[in-house]
């Protein structure tokens, strides 16, 4: 019989596992020869970032990557020197500057985007759509779970409408 802290053990390994895999630098060989984008997947994380809320603060940056400021300052200065984001005055204080993605770190993203989705496909293959779905929402009620934010499950959210 499976005991709740057996499942524990269990997960914070798998957890672990996933953990050593992203961070591998094989991992980030494959994606850069796939995408041609010569990015670890924490500058990719970035530039999507930069992508989705530019221009932005570093500071802002910062806390929407949970990066801290060093290694987001590492990372910004990779993007810079391979032309993905450049650095641009802020209208309302011109002591900051702010971040912004180029076209070709929006082309680049694009590209790793796409091969990374072919990626996981192929690794995925064997999985049916029903069992994607709901490893999809399992994972992202982990995250949320462990982020301490509280995150209520579908199925309850429905049950409690149907009682109300």
């Amino acid at each position: 019989m499976t005991t709740d802290a057996d499942s524990r053990r269990a997960i914070n390994e798998a957890i672990n596992a996933l953990k050593r895999f992203v961070n591998s630098r094989q991992l980030d060989a494959v994606h850069a020869a796939r995408s041609g984008v010569p990015l670890n997947l924490v500058a990719i994380g970035i530039l999507y970032r930069v992508i989705k809320h530019g221009p932005i603060r570093p500071t802002e940056l910062a806390g929407l990557a949970d990066i801290q400021p060093a290694a987001l300052s590492r990372q910004i200065r990779i993007l810079e020197e391979v032309g993905f984001i450049v650095r641009v005055g802020d209208a309302e204080d011109g002591r900051v500057s702010l971040v912004e993605a180029t076209d070709a770190g929006r082309t680049a993203h694009a590209r790793f985007a796409a091969a990374n989705d072919a990626l996981l496909a192929e690794q995925l293959k064997h999985w049916t759509a029903d069992e994607l779905t709901a490893l999809a929402a399992q994972m992202q009620r982990l995250v949320a779970d462990l982020r301490g934010v509280r995150h209520e499950h579908p199925v309850n959210r429905e049950a409690g409408a149907a009682r109300s």
